[in-house]
This record gives C-alpha cells, sequence and structure tokens, in this order.
C-alpha cells in the first residue's frame, strides 16, 4: 500500500516539477501561458497522468523519460523568451541545420539560458532523488510508453496536423506536438516534386561595367529613419534623399531566414516548390555573371550554409567570416577598396551587422542608445537601432567611395529578411524564422552615378529586383509561371516544404492584415 502511495508521490512532484515552470513563465514573460484557459485542469490531469505511468518504470528509465518531458518543457519557455511564441513545427529544422547562428543569437539572453539550464538540472536532480523512494512497478510500462511516444504522430496526424503551439497548452505539450507533427510530416507526407515551365534565360546587350550587390541580414526599413522611422538611425543616407542617383524603395524578401531568402534571390526563384530551377542552376546569378566575362567576387561576413555554396563556386574570389581577424562589416568595405575594377566586375558584399545578438557585431563606437539586459525590449531595440546605425555607416562609405574613385557603376542594397522587435504591429513577437509578413519589411535601395532606373512601385520584392539585377549583368529571365501579380514568401526550407505565404504586391498598402 505504500508502494502506490510513492507512486501518487511521484505523479504529484513530477507534475509540479512541469507546471510551476508554465505558470511562474506566465508572470514573467507576457502572454507566455493562459493559466486560466479551459485547458488548465484538462493538462494538469494529463500531466498528472503522465506522471503516474512513469512511476512505474524502472529508476533509470523514469529519470530519462521524466528529463525527456523537463527538457521539451524548458525548450518551450527559452523559445518563447526569446521569439515572443511558441516553436512551430517547421522551425525544428532550423535546430539542425543552422544550429550555429541559433547558438550564436541565443547568446544575447545567455543569462536566461543559464536559469533554464539550471532549473533543468534542479528538476532531474530532484526526479532523480524521489525516484529512488520504492513504487510499484509493471514491466510492460516502457515499452508501453515507447510505443505511444513511438506512434503518437498518426493518432495527432488527422486532428492536429495544422496544429501551431499556442498559451493555452504547456510547453512540453506544445513543444512534443511540434516535434511529432514534424516526424510525422516527414513519414506520412512525403515530399512531392511540384512540376513547373521552364525558365528561360535571354541574352541582351545591357551589362554595365561594375555591379555591386550588398546583400544585408535582418535589416527592417521600418527601424530606419530614411523611410520615417521616428529614431535617427541612418543620418548618412538620410543626407542622400535629394541626390538624383539614390532611389530608396519599401520591398518584400522571399523568405524569412537567410539560406531561403539569399538563395531565393540569387535564384531569381518565385516560386517556393520550384526544385529543378535551383537544380538547374539555368538562373544562378553568379554563373551568369561569369559567363558574361564578370569577375565574380563573393564577400561575406557570414559562415555561408550549404545552400549558398553554389553561387561561392561560381566566384573568382571568396572570402567568409572565417577569412577575417574580427567580426565587423568594416572588413567588407577594407575588402572592396582592394579591387580594381579595371574589367567589367561583379561583387556581392555579404553584411553581418544586423544580426542577433546586435551588440555583438556593433562597434562601441555606434553604441548611440544605451541599454541594458533587464528591459527585454529596450535591450532588442536599442541594440538593434545601433546596429542599423552602423550599417547606415557602411552602406554609405561603399558609395562614397565609389562615388570619389569610379565612374559608370550600379549599387544594389536590399536584405535577405527582415527583423521583428517585439511592437504591437508584430504581435510582440521578436526575430525572424517566422512565417508572418513581419519577417519581410526590407529596403531596396539603388544608387547609380549614371544608370537611372523609373522605379515607380510603391513596393518591390526580391524577385523584381534579381530580375532587374540580370538584367544590368546582361540577361533577360522569362519565367512561364508567372501569374499577374502574386509572389510568395518562402519560409525555412528553400524547397517550400515548410510552407509560405502568397500575396499580391499591388495590395500590400491596402490590406494592413498582411502588414503585421
Amino acid at each position: 500500500m505504500n508502494f502506490i502511495k510513492n507512486n501518487f508521490l511521484f505523479s504529484i512532484i513530477f507534475s509540479l516539477i512541469i507546471v510551476v515552470p508554465n505558470l511562474a513563465a506566465s508572470f514573467f514573460i507576457k502572454s507566455y501561458y493562459i493559466f486560466n484557459s479551459k485547458h488548465t485542469i484538462q493538462e494538469f490531469i494529463i500531466t498528472f497522468i503522465l506522471g503516474f505511468l512513469l512511476s512505474f518504470i524502472k529508476n533509470k528509465l523514469k529519470v530519462f523519460f521524466s528529463s525527456f518531458f523537463i527538457f521539451l518543457n524548458f525548450i518551450d519557455i527559452g523559445y518563447f523568451y526569446f521569439f515572443r511564441t511558441h516553436l512551430p513545427s517547421y522551425q525544428i529544422e532550423l535546430l539542425f541545420s543552422e544550429y550555429k547562428d541559433i547558438i550564436d543569437s541565443l547568446a544575447s539572453i545567455k543569462l536566461i539560458i543559464f536559469l533554464l539550464i539550471l532549473l533543468s538540472i534542479l528538476s532531474i536532480y530532484i526526479i532523480y532523488k524521489i525516484s529512488r523512494v520504492k513504487t510499484l512497478s509493471n514491466k510492460y510500462t516502457t515499452p508501453f510508453l515507447v510505443v505511444l511516444i513511438i506512434i503518437f504522430p498518426i493518432f495527432i496526424r488527422n486532428h492536429t496536423i495544422n496544429y501551431m503551439p499556442n498559451s493555452t497548452h504547456f510547453g512540453y505539450i506544445n513543444t512534443l506536438f511540434s516535434f511529432e507533427i514534424f516526424i510525422s510530416n516527414r513519414i506520412f507526407k512525403p515530399y512531392k516534386e511540384k512540376i513547373f515551365k521552364a525558365y528561360i534565360v535571354k541574352k541582351l546587350n545591357t551589362q554595365k561595367p561594375i555591379i555591386i550587390v550588398i546583400m544585408g541580414e535582418s535589416l527592417n526599413y521600418k527601424r530606419m529613419s530614411l523611410f520615417g522611422f521616428n529614431y535617427k538611425t541612418t543620418p548618412l543616407l538620410d543626407s542622400l534623399k535629394n541626390d538624383n542617383n539614390f532611389i530608396y524603395k519599401k520591398a518584400i524578401s522571399s523568405g524569412v531566414n537567410t539560406p531561403v531568402g539569399v538563395a531565393s534571390f540569387f535564384y531569381i526563384k518565385r516560386e517556393p516548390e520550384n526544385v529543378k530551377l535551383i537544380l538547374s542552376q539555368k538562373t544562378n546569378i553568379l554563373k551568369l555573371a561569369r559567363e558574361n566575362n564578370y569577375t565574380t567576387y563573393w564577400l561575406s561576413m557570414q559562415e555561408e550554409g550549404t545552400g549558398i555554396f553554389p553561387f561561392l563556386n561560381n566566384s573568382d574570389f571568396v572570402k567568409t567570416r572565417k577569412d577575417f581577424k574580427d567580426k565587423y562589416d568594416d572588413n567588407l568595405l577594407n575588402e572592396l577598396k582592394k579591387i580594381s575594377f579595371s574589367k567589367k566586375t561583379f561583387v556581392v558584399l555579404h553584411l553581418r551587422a544586423n544580426h542577433s545578438p546586435y551588440e555583438e557585431y556593433t562597434p562601441k563606437l555606434f553604441y548611440k542608445w544605451s541599454f541594458n539586459y533587464k528591459d527585454y525590449h529596450k535591450y532588442k531595440l536599442f541594440t538593434y537601432l545601433n546596429s542599423v546605425l552602423y550599417v547606415d555607416n557602411i552602406i554609405y562609405g561603399i558609395i562614397e567611395y565609389m562615388k570619389e574613385n569610379y565612374k559608370n557603376f550600379i549599387i544594389y542594397y536590399v536584405s535577405d529578411h527582415s527583423e521583428m522587435l517585439g511592437f504591437k504591429s508584430e504581435n510582440g513577437k521578436y526575430g525572424h524564422s517566422q512565417l508572418v509578413f513581419g519577417d519581410t519589411f526590407i529596403p531596396f535601395l539603388y544608387y547609380s552615378d549614371k544608370y537611372h532606373k523609373n522605379l515607380n512601385k510603391n513596393y518591390y520584392n526580391h524577385y523584381l529586383i534579381s530580375k532587374m539585377l540580370a538584367e544590368d549583368l546582361g540577361y533577360e529571365i522569362i519565367n512561364p509561371n508567372e501569374n499577374k501579380d502574386i509572389y510568395y514568401i518562402n519560409n525555412v526550407k528553400l524547397d517550400g516544404r515548410s510552407g509560405y505565404l502568397k500575396y499580391e504586391l499591388n495590395s500590400l498598402d491596402k490590406n494592413d492584415t498582411l502588414l503585421r
């Protein structure tokens, strides 16, 4: 009889270890958990039953499985603290493919990560100690639990395949469902290649002698005074407003993270699922430039993932983050100054400075707005604004250098994607890699001392800009799949498997829901 009491005792302690952090997080992190929802009692009972089930397995496995659910719980809390949204299934792959950038970004909340790890260790230690108390056991409980976890995707598939983690569920349930849906999609929803008509690449006599593309990182035009933001974040670019050679426009990125945004831009890719276009390398802008006798450069302060390698392979000169002694984007301007531009030249400068943690890639000279780590919103906002101020200096420096030393040049600036900073219009979300329009509002800047363009649209996007760029390199890209004014924003996978948004470019100013 005492043993069954110990089973109940274990279940109670396990439930508290799971539930209390959720309730505590809701007091410290706005909207993390709505504990007065109809789900609270139901999920507390589910958690208690889970703990009761765990109490019947052997001690070591009891600690193992309990630790599994504890980690799921704290993963959701940590993810929500950084992004102010719960971990969706389509983000799971990023944990493996972009782990270096994720670790880099999480450095900005290292104290919280340390606290969560400490709490995890403490929780597991408590479980370890209580598991040593003798309880009733059953040899069939462990295989039953394993089978339950393995077949769980089958049970949830018809009911929760479109499930999005939200604040009416405990953290471990959100994370478990996201992982299960991710696995379920891979097992039960194999990728089916969608067929598209082949793009046509037509050679033109329109090539310009010097073309520079500045590919930004996480720059949101809404945080630039150039576009009316109430903090003076771009004073140098602001000074170019009356320069007839300078054009600045609002734009929409083709993806919500760096691998997708950069690759889609340099492949001139409109359709998220158009995999054959990538495999063919037909529209690879670096390849086209090389074939038209440009000397090509890829100079980057990023590490550049596998999706970007085809562009590096078509560059005559390549330098990436590992090739520089320090981490600041000034390196790229210094490298630009080493190029002679004596013949047709195409240069890509891939910036880093607006990547989180923003203060990490911004020299202290540009810490105009002071910050501390106590107020999360102000910390994120002001470190980001400092990084925008720094990027303003980099872009302006590149323009001024080319103006002073060369003629007949073109400079493009676009960002790979945007960044959210917890504003009301962003629904309190932070960062990027979330399938929402807030991740996509980027600036499009154009400067040329000779080749002026009539850019009369309210909004542009990666696809239209990259087609424009291809024309300056001497090519017309004809896409038989184009459909009126319809464009796409791809999620975190280049083949469209993680989902995408569809929009009409001309309707952006009219539809406020798209501008969130």
